[in-house]
């Protein structure tokens, strides 16, 4: 069974500070970057905050700031978002204690100065906390942790495109239960994209530390820190392979 990663305030705030020096080392340089948190009831979240950051609005939740990570072409740039989470325990000895909850790591991509830079993907760990009632787990049952999710058909479709989806699949919904015939192509080349990405990714855990060709417990794919040098670990080796991976672009 594992067991809930819980640190004293003290140990969290330099933590903090520890994971600001660990994302200033990897955006771009002319980027003055550090972390900013707040100890807000039930936790303590913490989030980006400098000079060369931008707010944009992500997905889902309130508007985030986000810093340029790398140059792709032709003034289109990497933007990196950070979210961090921990719940505030019983005090022990008037000692206030928090418990890990999540960090992720959010990619965008855009320009400068412009509002709209589209929500592509994330590195996230969400580890044993208290996610539904009194009781630990993990987030989403049997889900990988930590995992990336892919937001990109998410961020990217026209204004039209939810309206002539449904309807696409509710005309192949409705061909489906017709009688057997030759096939022959029904939809064109431009519908068929709508339909295909109608079918979103945004919720599916793409476990990141699954072992699976080992037996178990070594196979599992949820797994939760241990300390808190896991997390910022995880943090500078997760940037370090994204900068490796996105620099093909």
């Amino acid at each position: 069974m594992p067991c809930p990663l819980i640190v004293t305030e003290s140990r969290l705030n330099q933590h903090f500070q520890n994971s600001g020096t660990i994302l200033q080392d990897a955006v771009d340089a002319s980027v003055q970057l550090d972390v900013d948190y707040e100890f807000v009831s039930p936790g303590a979240i913490g989030g980006l905050y400098g000079t060369g950051c931008e707010f944009i609005p992500r997905n889902r939740g309130r508007p985030v700031a986000v810093a340029p990570l790398i140059h792709l072409d032709k003034g289109v740039w990497v933007w990196l978002g950070y979210h961090e989470e921990w719940e505030e325990e019983r005090r022990n000895r008037h000692i206030r204690r928090f418990s890990f909850r999540s960090v992720g790591l959010t990619v965008h991509f855009g320009v400068k100065n412009n509002q709209f830079k589209p929500q592509m993907f994330r590195a996230e760990w969400a580890g044993w906390a208290r996610w539904n009632g009194p009781d630990y787990s993990f987030q989403a049952i049997d889900a990988g942790h930590p995992h990336w999710q892919f937001d990109a058909l998410d961020s990217l479709p026209d204004d039209d495109f939810s309206g002539r989806a449904a309807k696409l699949l509710s005309r192949l919904k409705a061909e489906a239960g017709s009688q057997i015939r030759d096939f022959s192509p029904q939809l064109a080349t431009v519908e068929v994209r709508d339909v295909v990405t109608a079918q979103k990714l945004s919720n599916i855990h793409f476990a990141s530390a699954a072992a699976w060709w080992k037996s178990s417990p070594h196979g599992d794919h949820a797994h939760g820190p241990a300390n808190i040098a896991d997390i910022e670990t995880w943090v500078k080796r997760s940037l370090e392979y994204l900068k490796v991976e996105l620099a093909r672009l």
